[in-house]
C-alpha cells in the first residue's frame, strides 16, 4: 500500500501531526480532515499488486508533457521560422517569378542561363591562370547578360525607363553584344522611334546576329515587318536558306 500525508501544515491537524495514511490503488487519497489531496511519500511501501498503475501512468504523462513541451516548441518553431524566412524572401521570389513569366510572354531574344554560366566559369578559369584582363572581360559579359534579361522583363512590364538604364549598363560592359543591340532596337520600337530602332537592328546584324529564326517569332517586330527599310536590312544580312 502507498503512504500519503496531508500537505496543509498549519491548517489541518493531520498535517500538523504528520500522520501517515495508507491507501490501496483506487482508494480516495484526500485528507479525511480537510479534504485536500494528500501527497505520496517517497519510499512508501507498495502492496503485492506492484506499482500503482495510475501513479506510473501519471509519472509517464508528466515526462511526456515535459518532453512535448520542449520538443513541441522546437517542432512548432521550426515551421514558423521557415515561414518567416519565406515571407522575408518573398519579394525576391516574386521578382524571380515575374521575370520568368515576362520572358515567357513573348519569344524575346535573351541569352541563356547556360551561356551566362559558361562566361562566369571562363572568368574564374582565366583568373586562376593569371589572365586578369581576360577574366574581367568574361565577367563583364556575364554581367551584361544578366542586365539584358532584366531589361527584357522591364520592357514586358511596360517599365521602359528602367529597361533603358539596364540596357545602357549592359552595353557598357559588352559593347558588341548582338542581343543588347537587338533589344535596344525593340525598346526603340516601343518608344515609337522607328528610325533609331532600324539603326540598332543594323548594328546588331553587323556584329554577327544569328538569331533570325527566333526573330521571326518575336511579336514586337510585327509593326516593322512590312517596312521596306527593315526588309532591305534582312535581305542584306540574313543568310539565304538553300
Amino acid at each position: 500500500m502507498a503512504k500519503y500525508k496531508c500537505p496543509t501544515l498549519g491548517d489541518c491537524d493531520n498535517a500538523n501531526s504528520g500522520e501517515v495514511f495508507e491507501r490501496s490503488p483506487g482508494d480516495d487519497v484526500k485528507c479525511p480532515k480537510c479534504d485536500t489531496p494528500m501527497e505520496l511519500q517517497a519510499g512508501g511501501q507498495l502492496g503485492p499488486g506492484g506499482p500503482n498503475k495510475k501513479i506510473a501512468v501519471a509519472a509517464v504523462a508528466g515526462v511526456l508533457v515535459l518532453a512535448l513541451g520542449a520538443g513541441g516548441y522546437w517542432y512548432i518553431q521550426r515551421p514558423l521560422k521557415a515561414a518567416a524566412d519565406l515571407v522575408e524572401a518573398a519579394p525576391v521570389l516574386v521578382e524571380t517569378v515575374k521575370v520568368a513569366i515576362d520572358l515567357g510572354k513573348n519569344a524575346a531574344l535573351a541569352p541563356s542561363d547556360e551561356e551566362t554560366k559558361a562566361l562566369r566559369i571562363e572568368g574564374d578559369q582565366k583568373l586562376a591562370n593569371g589572365d586578369a584582363a581576360g577574366a574581367e572581360t568574361a565577367s563583364s559579359k556575364a554581367a551584361a547578360n544578366e542586365m539584358l534579361k532584366t531589361a527584357i522583363s522591364r520592357m514586358a512590364q511596360g517599365r521602359l525607363d528602367e529597361a533603358e538604364k539596364e540596357l545602357a549598363e549592359a552595353r557598357l560592359r559588352d559593347p558588341h553584344n548582338v542581343l543588347v543591340s537587338y533589344n535596344v532596337a525593340i525598346l526603340r520600337l516601343k518608344q515609337n522611334r522607328t528610325d533609331d530602332a532600324l539603326s540598332e537592328f543594323e548594328a546588331s546584324f553587323k556584329d554577327g546576329f544569328q538569331y533570325f529564326d527566333q526573330m521571326a517569332q518575336d511579336r514586337d517586330l510585327d509593326t516593322l515587318r512590312n517596312d521596306k527599310r527593315f526588309q532591305t536590312l534582312l535581305s542584306r544580312y540574313q543568310p539565304q536558306k538553300s
